[in-house]
């Protein structure tokens, strides 16, 4: 039977994904996908849209080829292991100036590598989005060159990344894929695409060559920018490039481009300089003509857009653009030897490519309230008004008709680009005030019917239906924010008037005893326990706020250790203990110990130019150092797993069979395992192959899914038995509800350091140190306290991980860690999950612990007299089951509570801040991370409170046969 508080734990949850995703409804930009196909029929041609420049391409994709690592200068000294490593593109520049060009090619953000293909060949923009496709790539149903190749008989030829294959698997002649997401593997795909490269080029029945090799990118995910294996990577590049140049010929073209840059950690995804700038190298197998200095400023540019790749790539060979296509022709290609009779073409080509751009945005227009039609008509205007003066020119060539449709190309593009970077702002402002109110409710309000709370998505939910209708959007926000206001005024309204008025009479009294007292008053409220709860609403306050700063969100993980400080100072002088050595002062000076202490693991981000590793992350270190490394993370490893076991054995829940197999036999198997794997996978002597050592990972994973159940089928940790003294005595009950938890707790300790690797596992021990120390500090506590006190830990713990509140911090590594590649993407975004929210993860685990915190364990705590009240410990929640209802109802409303408010300041800061400058690079990303531990805490809430049910459950059985058989 579902119990009250599953229910409300369900609906919590349920309310917590709601309230996000209608934010995310109105912040995430989208454009409607217009599904139509350009054909030769459109234009009434006699060479279909143009006329062919050349026969055959071949496109060289070096995923990852950031600009300056193409550019030669032999005038530098000391270069960095980056640079002049690939001379090929300036010399051929030298010794072809009439046939080559070399050009930034800028990328359109978010640079992930999926929409980066997209954009590659629909030539339309990427939206935030669809950032999420990177991660498991479908089929694209919009229009491409890939598609029209196919449609007008081109063979198009794939060598490389298997994405391609899963976006547009039907369309290729010939195909030779290789997996793309092990991105430690840095040498299987380039390798293969090598194989076969120059042997396609050289048969005759193909069109099209595209070729993406993974390497550079590969590395710098694996290592960063200076790292040997990087540079190593661009000099073989610099040969293959050589190899392809001598096979091209008259009537080929070859472009060598990279999709995006790297920061110089490595990563990408974001919307940097060095993230979005790659590189475009041309190289014609016939003569490029000859401009004038006019023509070559706007014909020869330095840089282009990665979108004009896909008309250039299309009118080039002949084949009608595709339809949603927002890219401008690049000029100079379409000029040969011919000089005036090629410029007329040029003229024809830009016509055709201004008339295909504004066909689809006056189509967008048709199914979108997003363009305003004056806009629509006035670029509709100087459109005929240009097709008119090209057709009195009579085939005749005007550079300035040439300059100006290449402008409106332009004018379109950015116009798009405005628009749809428009944010949905009622909704927006919806859903914060949602978040807001309900979080303050929470806070006030002790129980309250979930019947009730039903009425409150139901009515939000009107703007996800009606949204797009935009004759009624306005009205549709004004009755739904009315009706949203009154529906949460009409729920809570007699229990906040009651903490309203309780409050205010509180503040009175404390003004006039202030009056009537002075300042002594004042240092009395500072020594209460109120005041503690007041410091953490501050701290919480302060963290919250923070998000509306970017210089806050850079210095988040170090502030966060100042807060932890503060509560935990606070809380030690409130507590007044007697002795400078009590056992208070030892748990205080351990908690800051290690929160101090967890700073040696944090990362770094793009932004931070002060911070650097320590040298215990550095991965250039002697392997002597190595081995010093492997061997402190295995002993503090084992140590943190054997002191667990100790720890739970003196808190006497180890008595039963359950516990005990999992602590005993299971937990000892995953740490050899773990150990072994650390050992051989670091190990520059292969013992077992790759695939053997994945199983160890597989087999930490199993057992970990295994002791689990056993957890939860079997939590009970008491007994009663009678040890030959004639009186029977209960054992196991000092920590009777907690201990399943954390012993799920420490099940998951192997499976994270195995995700950590053995460099990072050490911070798992300063947190478990810290969460035991602070279960101390907080004995006696509200459950309020408690909850905010954790989740300073949480997010410590997070940068504590490695981790930035950036897209290119991820570690997609942990997504093979036990795994050589995965035929479907559920495992490795799992993995990648629990390695990104791993702290609040096992801070979850542990709340039990802390909430239902018991007396200090001593030499007979898992001894338990049953006439003796003073000593149950935690049967005072089995004897008082309403005790255990409103702790866990305290638990549910705090949490959701703060997890709601500091949402709702995070997405006020992103709505504030829209049109900063730093929005996708700093605020987005941080406002994403915290609706990722809403979304995690909420989730081990609910699992916490199944647990608890569930012992409690077990627990009463177990009594109810204990009375009987007595």
């Amino acid at each position: 039977m579902v119990t009250t508080t599953i229910k409300t734990a369900l609906w919590l949850l349920w309310l917590i994904v709601f309230t996000l995703l209608l934010y995310l409804r109105g912040f995430l930009l989208t454009k409607i996908e217009i599904e139509k196909f350009s054909s030769c029929h459109d234009y009434a041609r006699e060479d279909c849209w143009s006329k062919p420049r050349y026969k055959r391409a071949v496109l060289l994709l070096v995923d990852a080829l950031r600009h300056d690592f193409t550019l030669y200068n032999s005038s530098v000294k000391n270069p960095e292991p980056w640079q002049n490593k690939m001379s090929v593109f300036s010399e051929l520049r030298k010794k072809f100036p009439d046939r080559t060009r070399h050009l930034e090619f800028i990328a359109d953000p978010p640079s992930a590598t999926f929409l980066r293909l997209k954009g590659l060949t629909t030539g339309g923009l990427p939206t935030f989005v669809d950032l999420g496709s990177n991660f498991g790539a479908s089929e694209i149903t919009e229009d491409s060159w890939v598609k029209q190749l196919s449609l007008n008989k081109k063979n198009l030829v794939l060598l490389g990344d298997d994405t391609w294959m899963n976006i547009y698997s039907k369309y290729f002649y010939r195909a030779f894929p290789y997996p793309s997401f092990d991105v430690w593997d840095l040498h299987t795909v380039d390798n293969g695409v090598w194989k076969h490269l120059l042997p396609q080029m050289r048969t005759d029945d193909w069109d099209v060559i595209v070729a993406h090799f993974l390497g550079v990118d590969h590395a710098g995910h694996r290592y960063h920018v200076n790292h040997p294996a990087l540079s190593d990577k661009l000099v073989q590049v610099d040969s293959w490039i050589r190899e392809v140049v001598r096979e091209v010929g008259e009537d080929t073209v070859l472009f060598v481009f990279g999709d995006h840059g790297m920061t110089t950690s490595g990563d990408h995804g974001g919307e940097t300089v060095d993230e979005v700038t790659s590189t475009l190298f041309v190289y014609s197998g016939s003569k490029i003509g000859v401009m004038s200095a006019e023509e070559a400023q706007v014909y020869d540019p330095a840089r282009v857009f990665q979108t004009d790749l896909v008309p250039t790539l299309t009118m080039l060979l002949g084949v009608p653009t595709p339809y949603s296509s927002l890219g401008s022709v690049i000029p100079f290609l379409f000029l040969d030897e011919n000089s005036q009779q090629s410029r007329s073409d040029l003229q024809l080509v830009l016509q055709t490519n201004m008339n295909q751009v504004f066909r689809y945005i006056e189509a967008y227009s048709m199914v979108s309230s997003e363009f305003s039609s004056s806009e629509i008509s006035e670029i509709k205007s100087r459109v005929e008004d240009l097709n008119k003066q090209v057709a009195e020119l009579k085939g005749g060539y005007s550079f300035t008709l040439v300059r100006e449709m290449m402008e409106v190309i332009r004018k379109i593009r950015d116009l798009c680009s405005q628009h749809w970077a428009q944010f949905n702002l009622p909704v927006m402002a919806l859903s914060i005030s949602v978040m807001i109110l309900l979080s303050l409710s929470l806070v006030m309000v002790s129980s309250l019917s979930v019947i009730w709370w039903v009425l409150l998505p139901l009515i939000p939910a009107i703007v996800i239906s009606y949204d797009s209708l935009s004759p009624w959007a306005g009205v549709t926000h004004f009755v739904t924010v009315l009706l949203t206001f009154a529906t949460i005024v009409g729920v809570f309204y007699a229990a906040v008037r009651l903490q309203v008025s309780y409050l205010a009479s509180k503040v009175g009294d404390f003004i006039k005893s202030c009056n009537e007292n002075g300042m002594s008053n004042i240092w009395k409220l500072m020594k209460s326990v109120e005041f503690l709860g007041y410091s953490g609403i501050v701290v919480m306050f302060f963290m919250s706020v923070g998000f509306m700063t970017n210089s806050y969100i850079l210095v988040e993980d170090y502030v966060t250790i100042y807060f932890f400080g503060t509560l935990v100072l606070v809380n030690y002088l409130i507590k007044k203990p007697k002795t400078i050595l009590s056992e208070l002062t030892v748990a205080a000076v351990i908690a800051g110990t290690a929160s101090r202490m967890s700073a040696t693991f944090f990362g770094c981000r793009e932004e931070q130019f002060w911070c650097t590793k320590t040298w215990w992350l550095s991965l250039e270190v002697s392997s002597c150092i190595r081995n010093y490394k492997y061997v402190g993370s295995v002993v503090v490893f084992l140590g943190t797993m054997y002191g667990m076991y100790k720890y739970q054995k003196q808190q006497g829940a180890l008595m039963k069979t359950g516990l005990k197999f999992v602590h005993c036999t299971i937990h000892s198997i995953q740490c050899v395992l773990v150990v072994v794997y650390w050992a051989l996978s670091s190990s520059s002597i292969k013992v077992l192959t790759e695939e053997q050592i994945c199983w160890l990972p597989r087999a930490v994973y199993l057992l970990a899914l295994l002791a689990v159940s056993i957890v939860f089928c079997a939590p009970s940790t008491v007994s009663l038995l009678d040890l030959g003294t004639g009186t029977p005595r209960l054992y196991g009950a000092m920590s009777c509800y907690s201990a399943p938890s954390l012993a799920v707790y420490t099940t998951l300790l192997p499976v994270c350091a195995l995700l950590l690797q053995y460099s990072a596992a050490p911070v798992l021990a300063l947190l478990t140190l810290q969460l035991l120390a602070t279960s101390r500090l907080t004995e006696g506590r509200s459950v309020a306290f408690k909850v905010m006190i954790c989740h300073v830990i949480a997010v410590q713990y997070f940068y504590a991980t490695g981790h930035q509140a950036a897209v290119q911090q991820f570690d997609w590594n942990a997504a093979f860690v036990g795994f050589t590649s995965h035929p479907y993407h559920i495992v490795p975004i799992c993995m990648i999950a629990l390695r990104t929210l791993m702290s609040f993860v096992m801070v979850g685990l542990f709340l039990p612990t802390i909430i239902l915190q018991s007396p200090p364990p001593s030499k007979t705590a898992q001894e338990v007299d049953l006439g003796d009240p003073e000593n149950t410990a935690q049967l005072r929640f089995y004897i008082d089951r309403d005790l255990l209802s409103s702790t866990l109802h305290s638990l549910q409303h705090s949490s959701v509570a703060l997890i709601l408010l500091k949402c709702a300041l995070a997405c006020a800061a992103c709505f504030i801040h829209r049109r900063h400058l730093m929005i996708w690079n700093i605020f987005t990303p941080r406002m994403i991370i915290e609706m990722c531990f809403a979304a995690c805490s909420a989730v081990f809430l609910l699992f916490v409170v199944l647990l608890l049910e569930r012992t409690d459950s077990v627990l009463r059985k177990e009594f109810s046969k204990i009375s009987k058989e007595k």
